[in-house]
């Protein structure tokens, strides 16, 4: 009989035809040293983004319906899993040393069992990093994720990358799927009333900066603090779609 992965890499996708491929690559490729699998939850996108996965790995596909967003994904995607930490990333997210990165992350784990759920740094691809880009999340947004977490105790994490324990994802029912925005704040706020949320800064993962440079720097930073606060306040996103930016 198979053994159960211990971790499960989870990627909520809709037309990521062209981000795809590098993320499960570098994954398949690199990652030699744990147990895993990677499930990718297709919303059925029509650029051919799970024929693309499918090479690599597991994908289920759905229909897109009306309030079926990210975090629909992200809990269609750990319905299916079987690891006893489940990791979710962005489509866009590339993991430089995926071995030395999983050392770390379940260390964290297995070295303080209050712990139920870890992130990192976001940088932006270094090949591709402008000024505004490293004043940002170096300057502001890793360093606020940090004090949430470390120093507060509040919860706080993007969604380019979150692991959880399956038992704290389950004790808390997933994500909620009637927030458009700002569900992976929302995880975290929630996780940190039943545990320890850990930002790790030793951990980095890099993105393609597509939301940045699509919206511009001011436009997203007011979205950011829009929805971060109406959900805290109000538990709804305040934005009624998440635009898809490719």
């Amino acid at each position: 009989m198979e053994s159960k992965p211990e971790i499960s890499i989870i990627i909520p996708t809709f037309n990521e035809a062209k981000y795809i491929e590098k993320t499960l690559k570098q994954i398949t490729d690199n990652l030699t040293e744990f147990s895993y699998e990677i499930i990718v939850a297709d919303s059925n996108s029509p650029d051919g983004t799970a024929a693309i996965a499918k090479q690599y790995t597991r994908v289920i596909s759905h229909e897109r319906g009306a309030g079926h967003m990210i975090a629909w994904n992200k809990n269609q995607g750990a319905a299916v899993s079987h690891g006893e930490y489940l990791m979710f990333i962005d489509a866009d997210v590339f993991i430089p040393d995926p071995n030395q990165f999983f050392k770390t992350a379940l260390d964290d784990f297995k070295r303080d069992p209050r712990i139920v759920a870890i992130t990192g740094n976001v940088r932006i691809f270094k090949e591709e990093e402008t000024f505004m880009d490293t004043l940002v999340f170096r300057g502001y947004v890793n360093p606020s994720n940090w004090l949430l977490n470390d120093i507060f105790h509040m919860g706080a994490a993007g969604g380019e990358f979150q692991m959880i324990r399956r038992r704290a994802f389950e004790a808390v029912h997933g994500y909620k799927e009637q927030l458009v925005a700002a569900e992976d704040h929302d995880m975290f706020i929630r996780l940190s009333k039943i545990g320890r949320t850990f930002f790790d800064r030793r951990l980095t993962v890099y993105e393609t900066g597509r939301r940045e440079r699509g919206m511009g720097w001011p436009r997203l930073l007011l979205s950011w603090w829009l929805n971060y606060y109406w959900m805290r306040f109000f538990k709804h996103a305040y934005d009624r779609e998440w635009e898809p930016i490719r």
